[in-house]
């Protein structure tokens, strides 16, 4: 008895503090970005007198060069670790919006969306967040990477933007933003790369010989294919909604709400995706989220009903939220948590087709047939597709599983 209780593995008590500085880390850095610019963009174009399409490329750069800055920030964390990479990476962001408030002109403004905090997003936003997790929470690490992942810095910036804006302009803002990087600090100086006792001086070495074999795995292209539709198809939903919610015969303003609903729904998608994971497996839940996006949006190309309608977008924001956090849990599952960091930063860069692809396509095939039926018959069909390829490999289950090292 004595004995197995010494054998029992003992947690080590920082892990939930390593948690909540994954947490904060991500929505800082989601926050900060994605949940300011949607309000400003029309100060943007007025201040600097550019077009709403050059006024929207600000944010559209900062998520390419996340993606291609994710394998530089799987480097880094396996030279220099979470805690440098993540606080280099709230300097830069930090220094972004500092940019962002003192830009003489639109061409400084996109250079700051695109390269400081581009590529600070990368070094401590939801992929190194995630990997924090992993390391902290195993063997079941799903819960976790879902709970630092919930976007909820999304739905507040957004209600502090307007009076700040209002009051002391853009330069106040960006200022704002600034200083809560700054505050971000000291918290990413307590991060611990790995519980005491881990095998953390190997994993550098074990994640960069795994990436070298990462690419020439079909496994990898078969989770780069089905996360890339599911994240796009995200994309195409906060695209698109409110536009389809007008084209059903709402007005603007309740148009409008189903996009704070999706919003809403997203901060309980990415935790309950994490305990779903726990539950019946990342390739499972994966399978799930794919099943709810093709019938979400086959009830939305039939229904007119605004509570109907507010339902199923409410359950595609979930799903989309949950699509970053069950791939971790896969990655993990599926490749090893030594390789997770070369092969979660290799599939952002491979998404990036999807993410910038299939939002402007739904857009032509919305145009060339003159609604939104054609959208969602093609979505469904390819997150169908996307359904069975995750329920075959939920089935091969272990076997499937990568030999490591």
């Amino acid at each position: 008895m004595a004995g197995a209780e010494a054998a029992a593995p003992q947690i080590d008590p920082r892990r939930n503090a390593m948690a909540l500085r994954g947490f904060l880390c991500q929505n800082v850095a989601i926050g900060s970005a994605f949940g300011s610019f949607g309000v400003v963009v029309l100060t943007l174009q007025e201040r600097y007198a550019v077009g709403r399409g050059m006024a929207s490329l600000g944010i559209a750069l900062a998520v390419l060069m996340m993606g291609i800055g994710s394998p530089l920030s799987g480097r880094l964390i396996g030279r220099i670790g979470l805690r440098w990479t993540m606080m280099a990476g709230i300097a830069l962001s930090g220094l972004g919006n500092l940019a962002l408030a003192f830009a003489p002109n639109y061409g400084v403004v996109l250079l700051a969306y695109a390269v400081p905090i581009g590529l600070g997003l990368a070094m401590f936003g939801p992929f190194p967040a995630s990997i924090l997790a992993a390391r902290w929470f195993q063997p079941k690490p799903g819960p976790a990477i879902g709970f630092v992942n919930m976007p909820v810095l999304i739905a507040l910036v957004p209600m502090a933007v307007g009076p700040l804006v209002h009051g002391y302009g853009l330069t106040g803002l960006y200022c704002a933003l600034a200083a809560l990087h700054l505050l971000l600090l000291p918290i990413a100086w307590g991060i611990v790369d790995a519980p005491a006792g881990e095998a953390q001086s190997a994993a550098p070495a074990a994640a960069t010989a795994g990436g070298a074999r990462v690419l020439s795995r079909p496994l990898f292209w078969f989770v780069a294919t089905g996360s890339g539709v599911l994240h796009a198809t995200g994309i195409v939903v906060a695209s698109h909604v409110v536009a389809l919610g007008i084209e059903a015969g709402l007005h603007g303003s309740t148009a409008a709400m189903l996009l704070s609903i999706m919003g809403s729904a997203s901060i309980i998608g990415a935790f309950g995706a994490g305990l779903l994971c726990a539950r019946i497996g990342a390739p499972a839940t994966l399978a799930l989220i794919a099943a709810t996006t093709a019938l979400g949006w086959l009830v939305l190309m039939v229904s007119h009903v605004f509570v109907i309608m507010a339902v199923f977008v409410a359950l595609l924001g979930a799903g989309g939220a949950g699509v970053f956090p069950a791939i971790n849990v896969l990655v993990g599952e599926r490749f090893g948590l030594a390789a997770a960091v070369r092969t979660v930063g290799l599939l952002g860069m491979m998404m990036l087709p999807f993410n910038f692809g299939l939002p402007p396509l739904a857009g032509v095939l919305h145009d060339r047939t003159g609604g939104y039926g054609a959208v969602a018959l093609v979505i469904a069909l390819a997150c169908g597709a996307v359904m069975l390829m995750f329920l075959v490999m939920a089935r091969l289950g272990r076997q499937t599983t990568l030999q490591k090292g």
